[in-house]
């Protein structure tokens, strides 16, 4: 008998009965929570309102271009579920399992009540002892943050005056974690200080 799954709105997940294996369809239900989670979130774009479901697809896309498993892709369309939304852990593992929710936990900032430069020298310092996947999962959503830079540069206008604290602190907490990245030894790693050096060019 096939495995029931949890799927459904955001707000009133339902069980029903797999006809297919229980992952069979783990990526497209996590990109359609994730794009109910953050509705109305829109990304740091001058003049134009870019959801936010942009960068959940720009993540996912470069996870998969780099042959990770549709686990890792699902954690990395969420990845930002618990830190900006507010769904729970336990919600994500009743939906998608303990290793997409495990995933989504250690790319996810641990202390909100923090100022923003020890909430992100935290998550840098953090970042070594996480597991290899959720490494990748936040070195694709720095990627995409860096493609979004530029892209909003070349058609949009100043990316950087949309940041409170200007490209110098944006810049500074990237090469924090090229630095933190430094013992790894992967292409989607190489891509991202080729993606940093880019990332610089952008004036401000």
């Amino acid at each position: 008998m096939s495995a029931p799954i949890c799927v459904g709105t955001a707000s009133e997940p339902r069980t029903i009965v797999a006809t297919e294996t229980p992952n069979s369809f783990l990526l497209k239900r996590a990109l359609d929570d994730a794009a109910v989670w953050h509705s109305g979130q829109v990304r740091k774009y001058p003049g134009v309102a870019v959801p936010y479901v942009s960068h959940i697809a720009g993540v996912v896309a470069i996870l998969a271009r780099h042959g990770f498993d549709l686990e890792v892709q699902a954690a990395g369309a969420l990845h930002d579920v618990i830190e900006d939304c507010g769904v729970l852990p336990t919600e994500l593992e009743v939906r998608f399992g303990a290793r997409v929710a495990d995933l989504v936990k250690h790319c996810s900032e641990e202390d909100r009540s923090l100022d923003w430069e020890a909430r992100k020298r935290a998550y840098v310092d953090k970042f070594p002892h996480k597991p290899w996947e959720a490494q990748a999962i936040t070195l694709s959503d720095k990627l995409d943050n860096f493609a979004s830079i530029v892209v909003c540069h070349q058609v949009h206008g100043n990316p950087w005056a949309m940041f409170k604290r200007g490209k110098a602190a944006q810049i500074e907490r990237f090469e924090a974690l090229a630095s933190a990245a430094k013992g790894l030894s992967h292409p989607i790693v190489a891509e991202y200080r080729e993606g940093l050096e880019k990332l610089k060019e952008v004036p401000e």
